[in-house]
């Protein structure tokens, strides 16, 4: 065999092992690249999965916060309204606090899961609700504070209202619901 000819020969020996071995290496990569996305799908698929679940928590914490506070509220008008008709009246009263219980258990659940801003209105018709049931309830033990009149009640129930009104208007823009104003 002439030298010429086992040039050839070894040339097409290592062309062949040279083109299976890129071959291979191209398969390798594609094979990668086809992991690697599918791997990047099933991850934002979980990513949406954890987000949906994360709005139907907010969502039914959102519900729950809403109903609860507005009852709170209604308890607490109902309450004075009993007893500007008939003062020492206990009418409502356990009512009251059957409604603020829950309320507060809404409350603390929401301070849990809710975005800032949504806590921020929270707070503040929190601290008015609360503010209410403190001076009813100073003025039916008798110990009313300056300025503790069934008038400032009924003031600061409108004042509430328009809070929890600020309070869902903030958890629908939350939800997605209403765009920001």
């Amino acid at each position: 065999m002439s030298t010429d000819a086992l040039v050839v020969a070894v040339i097409g020996v290592c062309g062949t092992l040279a083109a299976t071995w890129l071959t291979q290496r191209s398969n390798d990569r594609t094979r990668q690249r086809e992991l690697a996305h599918t791997e990047q799908q099933r991850q934002a698929a979980y990513d949406e999965q954890v987000q949906d679940a994360m709005l139907t928590v907010r969502r039914t914490a959102y519900v729950a916060l809403n109903a609860t506070a507005r009852q709170y509220l209604t308890a607490l008008r109902d309450r004075a309204h009993a007893w500007e008709s008939t003062p020492g009246s206990n009418q409502g009263a356990d009512l009251l606090e059957e409604q603020r219980a829950s309320y507060r258990n809404c409350y603390a659940e929401a301070q849990m899961i809710v975005p800032d801003a949504v806590l921020t209105a929270a707070r503040t018709a929190n601290a008015e609700l609360n503010e209410i049931y403190g001076i009813l309830r100073r003025l039916e033990q008798g110990s009313p504070r300056e300025g503790d009149t069934l008038s400032s009640v009924r003031s600061r129930v409108g004042s509430a209202r328009r809070l929890l009104h600020v309070l869902r208007d903030v958890m629908r823009s939350d939800l997605g619901v209403t765009e920001t104003s």
